[in-house]
């Protein structure tokens, strides 16, 4: 409908704090308090909502968003499935809002959403591998030795699946494997990066851009603590990062 005013909302698993949320025009849910009450109050701004999650099977946050989506009439919230999760949720939503305050439409909006599922690569970086068995995300013998040997695991995210990498990582050797990673889908397209990162030595988050440059076309990058939801999953020392083409 022309005219109509759209906002994006989105979880605290998306790693985006309420600060830099709020720049963005991007508004945060409180996973404390009922969702439909906070859509209620947030519709009093918007004619719609576009509530965008992190995948299911990574999260919960988008069955109980969809739950209570339906109880608000005219469907007015739509509760959005974007098959990423972490950075890459938080890169969705910020895409999303400023595709929307810069007069885009809903089908547009939601098109890059999808683009970012579809072309982005999303890498997990742990060195909490007992908590990463605990949660199904890495089988418990590699776990152990992992452990044993103080390795961290790389795992990518591809069909809403956590795929684990075959060669364990030494923490010297964290930020040039992502690089490579990363430099298998993206040679010459200019990415756009967005980290979050837990608990982890200033080398690691800080040396990521310049590590990155070396290889990759960087076009732009964001850095900022990982939320407690997915601290919570993945461990406290851990990185995540998401990166995508831009347009």
């Amino acid at each position: 409908m022309a005219g109509e005013t759209i906002g994006v909302v989105t979880d605290p698993g998306s790693s985006l704090s309420p600060e830099a949320a709020a720049k963005k025009g991007v508004l945060l849910l409180d996973p404390e308090r009922p969702f439909d009450e906070q859509y209620r109050r947030y519709l009093g701004f918007y004619d719609k909502l576009l509530s965008l999650h992190a995948s299911p099977r990574l999260c919960p946050m988008y069955e109980r968003a969809k739950s209570a989506a339906e109880t608000i009439a005219n469907q007015r919230v739509r509760a959005i499935n974007t098959r990423l999760g972490s950075a890459g949720l938080g890169s969705a939503a910020l895409r999303a809002a400023s595709l929307l305050n810069g007069g885009k439409s809903e089908d547009e909006a939601l098109a890059e959403v999808r683009r970012l599922a579809d072309q982005g690569r999303f890498l997990l970086l742990s060195r909490d591998l007992r908590r990463l068995v605990e949660n199904g995300l890495l089988p418990g013998f590699a776990g152990k030795i992992g452990a044993a040997l103080r390795l961290w695991a790389l795992i990518s995210l591809e069909n809403e699946t956590f795929l684990t990498s075959p060669l364990p990582l030494a923490q010297g050797r964290v930020l040039q494997a992502v690089t490579a990673q990363l430099s298998k889908h993206f040679t010459t397209r200019a990415i756009a990066v967005r980290a979050v990162f837990g608990d982890v030595s200033a080398d690691i988050h800080e040396g990521l851009k310049k590590e990155l440059g070396k290889k990759l076309h960087l076009h732009s990058g964001t850095l900022a603590p990982m939320d407690a939801v997915a601290r919570g999953r993945v461990g406290d020392h851990s990185l995540a990062v998401f990166a995508y083409p831009v347009g």
